[in-house]
């Protein structure tokens, strides 16, 4: 308010304006915006105009004419009522003009034009606050407050009424095409009577909030910006400084972390801690792993898309065929563009915040909203009370706000980036040549390529947005699917729960990322040709122009609005239909490598079983690769567990396999346990509904889920702990002793340094540390990349695992039975057994061709499926099983004996046992008891 307003003359506001008006019509509108209150996408230029016509207007009645020239009308029952309310734009320019007044109501200094009055005028600011003291004498304070509440009580007045009438509208939609024609006027009677009451209550609040402002302003100053801003954030539910204190108690609380105040949106403190969180967890080979994933369905796609395409070569003459090579032409010229953008965006991510929010996976961030600035402004507030308790809630969230936001440790994130804008890129590439060619072939009715590079390129610079951000909803949808960032109904149903319920988190991280993994991996598997049950099977199965367009819609895509549609859809039906043929493909070509024990899949069924596989060396998820030419020596296995599609397909081949050769069950025995594990390990542990196993187990009675969920929730505290564990693996690889009620040893074992305080499993039969890489090229290659190698096991290796034999199991307590050893002593027993080399008497009994021929006997049995519950055949009963049990027994006795050398306590404690046994055997409880606790004291002190 400057003429009008302040009455104090036209030259300094006019200057402001002409310089405002000056640097839009230079074309520096967005930056101009951006420096002042708000973004360009904040406030487009009709809704600027109107900001400015509300700040210098200086009657209440000049912003009603402002706002009469910008209504909005809509139509009610038929045309017979119409209400007027204020238009977006008008609505948009009276909420930052509603801000802008607060801060002139309490003298705070804002610049009357933002950074290019400071720009070109030295920094010369001028605030209505200034103008009060300069203009002392031309200004009348009174009036001028009491005008700046007038207009703040009109704002809310149309604001509300605005927010009212839509939400309205929209709860209300079609209500008017069910009412019959000799009820229109009743209608009309109750809808004045709801609007006249609607408007009636708004006023009446919105006057007793500008009542409590003006007592706010004389007795407590500091809560009147922050009141403000919070009732406009809230829609006017923030009406008090009671309701103020109690919403920002409700967003600072650490009680958010269990449950949402809100239920519609996490509180700042559970936004700042999972952030960290996210932080933590990703550190490590998150980027790679997206890589690999990203880089698997890229590669995938056009090979999809030629064996679809070849499929329905006969409707079309190959046609599609002939489209999809040119699709896929220009490789080097694509990957330099996708590598070239990707780096761009990624340094984008990594300098700046509003950057980063647009480009990171839905999963990984939260909306950044006004909240975040509200609450800092409650710092003077508490101060002033002297409420210690919430600065440290203050504090506490604002400082995992910036760790969170910390360029230098959301590195994972950020690279997280490069592989999702090159996935983007190649499918803008794809996409506009799609349109290019579809585009010059319908007009001329041939491929005139000159044209159609004209075309691509003209199509592939309209994809993108002055931020460098994909907009067009096909390349989108199509990145979605490769980026498994794609929204749906059960990810969405997942967040609403965990934004109610953070804690939810815990076991329910990534939703999306996890939902869109098993669709994606479901469409290489029959699942996806069930008719209706996915929108694969639909663009599959559609005919009709219908079916099409219903088809599109499950992608995001409508048909009417889709440029080339038709052709976008036969693409995508030609690529789905080449994603069954090549699992096909997979199927018939790898059986046979499959039977022969060269791809491992997720392993056994049962948990024990699978814990003893483990144990003699078994690696799930790998597939053996041959080398031509350097024999078996040379042959190395390779993980494919990070390439959707092929990984399930390779898993049910490699379990149809197993089970085939099974020695401890015959194939159908326990199918349904078999089929359910198989389907668990390759869908369902990818699924959202995997984080519920251990909450499930535990009300099972399980407490090891319990434990194990603890474990891992706290290691997700440890910061950077994703590169701690790559840094840990380069060190040492081999698994850790750990008991499944101990934590901190767990924790431990994931930190470089601390790992080396925790026991090694040893293996027994060579007595170096299981699961340990020897080679040191190896394991560094292994810890860093997402893709995992190996060379082949030793025979009698893989000869324990085909029968199932695990010597640990006998070792847990001493040869007598009487004493269990604890990890650390179990770690040199072990060692000592390994220093015998057990493992070349395995290798006799492996080459015993009794042994051989009762073995295969077996096999055979269990391939004839001839099962029964009343006689069972024990395979640990068989005389190899005696033998290996005899030597690893011997061999434990031997170590004993040197252990008990430099420990002489354990023996007198195993003595003792014995002797305890014997007594109770005799009913000689009081003495059985005083050794045990004289032994038992005895033991601790030695431990200690």
């Amino acid at each position: 308010m400057i003429k009008k307003g302040l009455m104090i003359g036209p030259e300094s506001r006019d200057v402001v304006r002409g310089v405002a008006e000056a640097a839009r019509d230079a074309g520096r509108f967005n930056a101009v915006v951006d420096g002042f209150r708000f973004s360009s996408k904040e406030m487009n230029a009709a809704a600027w105009g109107i900001y400015n016509d509300i700040i210098t207007a200086g009657s209440v009645d000049d912003i009603r004419e402002f706002f009469l020239d910008n209504m909005d009308v809509k139509n009610l029952l038929g045309g017979m009522m119409k209400v007027e309310y204020a238009s977006e734009d008008a609505a948009r320019a009276g909420l930052f003009a509603l801000r802008d007044l607060t801060n002139q109501f309490l003298g705070v200094e804002i610049t009357e034009s933002s950074a290019r009055v400071m720009d070109s005028l030295a920094r010369e600011a001028s605030t209505l606050a200034d103008a009060t003291i300069q203009f002392a004498g031309m200004v009348d304070p009174n009036k001028m407050m009491d005008l700046i509440l007038d207009k703040m009580l009109f704002l809310l007045d149309e604001l509300a009424i605005n927010k009212y009438i839509a939400g309205w509208a929209l709860r209300n939609k079609n209500v008017f095409n069910q009412m019959p024609p000799q009820n229109l006027q009743e209608g009309i009677d109750t809808l004045l009577a709801e609007f006249k009451g609607a408007q009636n209550s708004i006023a009446k609040k919105n006057k007793q909030f500008i009542s409590e402002l003006k007592r706010l302003r004389k007795e407590f100053p500091e809560v009147v910006k922050p009141l403000m801003d919070a009732f406009a954030h809230t829609g006017g539910d923030v009406d008090s400084q009671a309701k103020l204190m109690k919403w920002a108690a409700q967003q600072i609380t650490p009680m958010g972390y269990f449950k949402s105040p809100n239920p519609k949106e996490m509180n700042l403190f559970a936004r700042g801690l999972w952030g960290v969180r996210y932080n933590n967890v990703l550190s490590g080979l998150a980027p790679l792993n997206a890589a690999v994933g990203n880089g698997g369905a890229l590669t995938l796609k056009p090979i999809n898309s030629l064996l679809g395409h070849a499929f329905y070569g006969y409707q079309d003459g190959f046609e599609g065929f002939k489209r999809t090579i040119f699709y896929n032409g220009a490789v080097q010229e694509t990957n330099r563009r996708a590598i070239k953008d990707a780096y761009e965006m990624m340094k984008k991510a990594h300098k700046d915040p509003e950057m980063m929010i647009k480009t990171y996976r839905k999963d990984f961030v939260y909306k950044v909203d006004k909240t975040w600035e509200l609450i800092e402004d409650m710092r003077p507030i508490y101060v002033k009370q002297g409420n210690y308790a919430k600065l440290l809630e203050l504090d506490t969230v604002i400082a995992l706000k910036q760790l969170g936001a910390h360029p230098a440790l959301r590195y994972g994130m950020t690279g997280m980036v490069f592989p999702d804008v090159f996935a983007t890129t190649h499918m803008a590439h794809n996409m506009s040549r799609v349109r290019a060619y579809d585009d010059v072939f319908s007009d001329k009715g041939f491929a005139d390529f000159d044209e159609i590079l004209k075309a691509e390129k003209k199509h592939y610079d309209s994809m993108f947005d002055a931020d460098g951000l994909i907009k067009d909803k096909a390349v989108r949808a199509m990145a979605g699917e490769i980026q498994l960032n794609m929204d749906d109904g059960m990810s969405r149903w997942i967040n609403e729960a965990t934004t109610a319920y953070p804690i939810l988190k815990e076991v329910l991280m990534f939703p999306r990322t996890m939902s869109n993994a098993t669709k994606l991996a479901a469409s290489y598997t029959p699942i996806s040709l069930l008719p209706g049950i996915s929108r694969y099977s639909k663009t599959i199965y559609a005919k009709t122009d219908d079916d099409i367009a219903e088809a599109l819609l499950e992608h995001g895509l409508i048909m009417a609005k889709t440029p080339n549609a038709r052709v976008v859809w036969e693409n995508l039906r030609a690529e789905y239909t080449g994603r069954m043929i090549l699992s096909g493909m997979i199927v018939t070509g790898l059986f046979s490598h499959a039977m022969a024990g060269n791809i491992t899949g997720p392993g056994h069924y049962n948990q024990a079983e699978r814990s003893k596989q483990i144990k003699n060396g078994f690696k799930p998820h790998m597939l053996l690769v041959p080398v031509p030419g350097g024999g078996e020596k040379n042959d190395f296995w390779i993980d494919y567990s990070g390439i959707p599609g092929v990984k399930q397909v390779l898993d049910i081949l490699a379990s149809l396999a197993y089970y085939a050769n099974d020695i401890d069950e015959a194939f159908l025995e326990s199918i349904e346990s078999k089929l359910m594990w198989v389907l668990s390990a390759s869908f369902a542990r990818d699924t959202p509904l995997q984080g519920f196993e251990p909450l499930v187990n535990f009300l099972n009675g399980d407490m090891s889920a319990f434990y194990q969920q603890t474990k891992q929730s706290i290691k997700t505290l440890i910061p950077q702990i994703g590169t701690m564990q790559v840094v840990e693996t380069i060190i040492s690889d081999a698994l850790k002793d750990i008991e499944t009620k101990e934590i901190i040893p767990y924790l431990m074992s994931k930190v470089p340094g601390l790992s080396s305080f925790v026991p090694e499993q040893i293996d027994i039969y060579t007595g170096t540390p299981i699961g340990h890489t020897d080679n040191n090229w190896l394991r560094a290659f292994n810890a860093m990349s997402p893709v995992k190698v190996a060379g082949r096991e030793d025979p009698w290796r893989v000869f324990l695992q085909e029968i199932g034999f695990d010597g640990l199991t006998l070792l847990k307590k001493d040869s007598t039975g009487t004493y269990e050893y604890s990890p650390t002593e179990r770690e040199q027993i072990y060692k000592y057994i390994g220093e015998q080399q057990i493992y070349k008497q395995i290798i006799r009994v492996m080459n015993t061709k009794r042994y051989q021929e009762e073995i295969e006997l077996v096999k055979a049995h269990r391939r004839s499926n001839k099962t029964s519950d009343l006689i069972t055949i024990d395979v640990d009963s068989l005389p190899v099983m005696q033998d290996l049990r005899s030597i690893v027994r011997n061999a434990q006795k031997i170590a004993e004996a040197k252990f008990l050398q430099d420990n002489p306590a354990i023996g007198d404690v195993i003595r003792k046992q014995q002797a305890v046994d014997n007594l109770m055997k005799q009913g000689k409880v009081d003495e059985a008891v005083n050794i045990k606790n004289n032994t038992t004291r005895k033991l601790l002190n030695m431990r200690k």
